[in-house]
């Protein structure tokens, strides 16, 4: 398994396929497994050099206790981008990973060509998603604990998560993996080492990138948005306020595209990298 010491940050990442250049980033409290198991790598190694990479604190990369926001981790790409010497790159970002491709792009543009999202909450615009509290995904996290015994409460709070995946004994955890599925499951598991890290809450922190930040992306942004996502309030946005955005909607997904419906994620992804890049699209697998 290759790895890289990004100032200290020693970071797990994968690379395939030869091309213009693609960087695949994973959602908060996922990693490069993900990706994996949604068949995008084979997809796009066809016509591109594929990178993907564990984001620091997760996967098989280094748990520190903070460095988690958009700033951070946008930072901890662009080390990987010259440590690796890619060439301007297409950032595809599932949730959290938009933000930071997002990012990537607005602090330093000339590191990339073009935008995909993929069902991406942002931060700083969270005065559009104003319930995210009451969004699906949170909603239906807690109703799977409270059979465990544990109600984590109607406010987002991830700190208290991590803690508790940390804690809870296996017993207690065991109906809460059954309810959640495979998919569900393997996601919980990377949950305990980000326990005591300040990561829960630096996740929903604007850290810089906030509204005006957003709306100054030029490059192409590619908005994928579930059919059932809790986040439609931001795809209008992005829609309406972005210079050179398309949105397109991934059908019988709910936040989690590239697991619950990847045939039709990875064909949308694909037709629109290939479309970018001027590249014949042909079949995606």
């Amino acid at each position: 398994m290759p790895r890289i010491d990004l100032d200290g940050i020693v970071t797990h990442y994968q690379q395939v396929g030869e091309g213009p250049d693609v960087v695949l980033m994973h959602a908060f409290t996922s990693n490069l497994a993900v990706w994996m198991l949604t068949g995008i790598v084979e997809a796009l190694s066809r016509d591109f050099r594929v990178t993907l990479y564990d984001l620091r604190g997760h996967g098989m990369s280094t748990v520190v206790s903070e460095g988690y926001t958009s700033d951070e981790l946008a930072h901890d790409y662009r080390r990987l981008h010259e440590a690796l010497g890619l060439g301007p790159a297409f950032l595809v970002g599932h949730s959290y990973g938009g933000v930071i491709a997002m990012r990537v792009a607005h602090d330093q543009p000339e590191l990339v060509r073009g935008v995909v999202l993929s069902d991406t909450y942002f931060p700083g615009l969270s005065h559009v998603e104003p319930d995210v509290e009451h969004a699906g995904p949170w909603t239906e996290l807690r109703q799977t604990f409270l059979k465990a015994g544990v109600d984590l409460g109607a406010t987002v709070d991830f700190t208290k998560l991590f803690q508790t995946v940390a804690e809870l004994p296996d017993d207690q955890m065991k109906p809460v993996r059954e309810a959640m599925g495979a998919a569900g499951a393997r996601w919980i598991s990377q949950m305990d080492q980000l326990a005591g890290t300040m990561a829960g809450r630096e996740f929903f922190m604007e850290a810089g990138f906030d509204e005006s930040s957003i709306c100054a992306v030029r490059q192409p942004v590619i908005a994928l948005y579930d059919e059932h996502s809790p986040f439609d309030a931001t795809a209008r946005f992005l829609r309406e306020r972005l210079a050179n955005c398309t949105v397109e909607t991934v059908p019988d997904a709910k936040h989690l595209a590239p697991v619950q419906n990847s045939r039709a994620f990875v064909r949308l992804v694909r037709q629109h990298l290939c479309r970018l890049a001027g590249i014949e699209a042909g079949s995606p697998a």
